[in-house]
């Protein structure tokens, strides 16, 4: 698994506490949809801060549990939550549970994965027959049709540079699909894109996006991906309040597993 992120300091907490402000709604309306039983056992993958793991862990009772999850556990094992408990997990390795959980949740991190195929079959092992899933996933298109040229063309650079590191900037189109041939049952498969402008108080899309482009903006340069010029630009429009830009459309994908029938 190759993620964008390498460390995780308080800017990657403050990055991270951006993108939870401009996914956690979406997801949440989501999971709302499932109504999660007090006594079930849950599974978060690459929680981040945990957000998600959070909310789900306060719908449970005594009975049910919670288990949040990521690569780098530094951030998730600051929660204190009494149906809560945290470990290191990496879902490209075979699984250690088997048929456990009621509901798995993964979010932005299937892009990062070289075979999506075999983290969702290693996933679908851990969820029981009539568990859901739940995949919220990044697809590229809408930053290319964006009305500017520059925005459009930062997108097309890192494009490129994530192909070379495994990154796929189109998951989330995809993911119905890897379910399906898998054997789940596709629920429902959704997408949310938002419109930002270069405000810069309480705008966490806009955050994302600037801390985002810090993180990668030297290597597009310094590959030839992106022109220096073309870098100033850009940052010039994240710090218009008149321009508004496309952000990333982000599919949600809920999926079921079969109960088996031996009838």
């Amino acid at each position: 698994m190759r993620y964008v992120i390498e460390n995780y300091d308080e800017t990657e907490r403050l990055r991270l506490t951006a993108l939870a402000d401009l996914l956690d709604p979406y997801t949440f309306y989501i999971l709302e949809q499932i109504d999660i039983q007090p006594d079930w056992k849950c599974l978060e993958i690459g929680a981040g801060l945990g957000t998600v793991s959070c909310w789900i862990a306060d719908r449970l009772k005594a009975t049910g549990n919670m288990l949040c999850t990521d690569l780098q556990t530094k951030f998730i094992d600051e929660i204190e939550h009494p149906h809560l408990r945290t470990e290191k997990l990496d879902i490209t390795l075979s699984p250690t549970y088997s048929e456990c959980f009621d509901l798995a949740v993964v979010r932005t991190v299937h892009q990062h994965l070289a075979d999506h195929h075999s983290a969702a079959r290693n996933l679908s092992k851990m969820v029981r027959p009539g568990g859901y899933l739940l995949y919220i996933e990044p697809d590229i298109h809408p930053a290319f049709s964006d009305e500017h040229p520059v925005w459009k063309r930062v997108w097309q650079a890192i494009f490129q540079w994530g192909e070379s590191r495994d990154i796929d900037y189109f998951t989330g189109r995809k993911v119905p699909g890897q379910l399906s041939d898998i054997g789940l049952d596709v629920i429902s498969a959704r997408g949310e894109t938002a419109l930002f402008n270069g405000a810069k108080d309480g705008n966490s899309v806009r955050t994302v996006y600037r801390m985002t482009l810090d993180i990668v903006m030297p290597d597009l340069v310094r590959l030839g991906y992106l022109s220096k010029a073309d870098s100033e630009e850009v940052y010039s429009l994240l710090d218009n309040p008149d321009v508004w830009l496309m952000s990333f459309c982000f599919f949600a994908t809920l999926a079921r597993k079969p109960i088996c029938n031996d009838d």
